[in-house]
């Protein structure tokens, strides 16, 4: 909630300026609902896309932005793998300090939430490298126990994935049609 509610806002401010955020906000509810339901970011690209032009997003931006942040943009799935490796931590007493592991951690979780979109199944595999790397002597218990949790978290952090795809077109829409992309939908809508 923390990142819904500061990172999108602040990505729909910089990306289409005075009149964004309100926008996006009340654009966002359908594709997140449509995730949460369907956990699935591909299935959301349709609905994206219908928010997204409703919105004023160009259809150029919206047909490039949401198939791909489908599979590449993984935040949610990020921030649910970097959940389980704390949790499964917290399960053994391994300390997480330290800048090497933050590292360590960081590189898994964006690999493993990256590398494995497309993948059916790809949580599992991610899963079981993230054991594989942290865990190898205590696979046997750290594996269900990531799965159990991935389970969890997978339909928030699917949502976060891809209606968060919705608001990245407002940012590539002010690089591709300009900073004042929005202004101009909102004046031509007002006209």
């Amino acid at each position: 909630f923390i990142y819904i509610f500061t990172a999108w806002p602040l990505f729909a401010w910089f990306g289409g300026g005075k009149g964004a955020v309100k926008t996006m906000f009340q654009h966002i509810t359908k594709p997140a609902v449509v995730s949460l339901g369907t956990c699935s970011s591909v299935a959301t690209i349709p609905t994206n896309m219908e928010e997204a032009q409703d919105t004023g997003v160009s259809k150029d931006v919206a047909d490039m932005v949401l198939p791909l942040g489908a599979t590449m943009h993984m935040d949610g799935s990020c921030f649910s793998c970097v959940l389980k490796i704390a949790f499964v931590f917290g399960v053994f007493g391994v300390d997480f300090g330290g800048i090497d592991m933050l590292i360590k951690v960081v590189l898994v979780a964006v690999l493993s939430s990256v590398g494995m979109s497309g993948v059916p199944g790809g949580g599992y595999i991610g899963e079981f490298i993230m054991c594989s790397v942290f865990f190898p002597d205590q696979l046997a218990i750290a594996y269900p126990i990531a799965i159990t949790i991935g389970n969890l978290v997978d339909p928030p952090a699917t949502m976060i994935n891809s209606a968060g795809d919705y608001v990245v077109s407002f940012l590539v829409s002010r690089f591709v049609d300009g900073k004042d992309w929005f202004q101009k939908v909102l004046a031509s809508r007002n006209a």
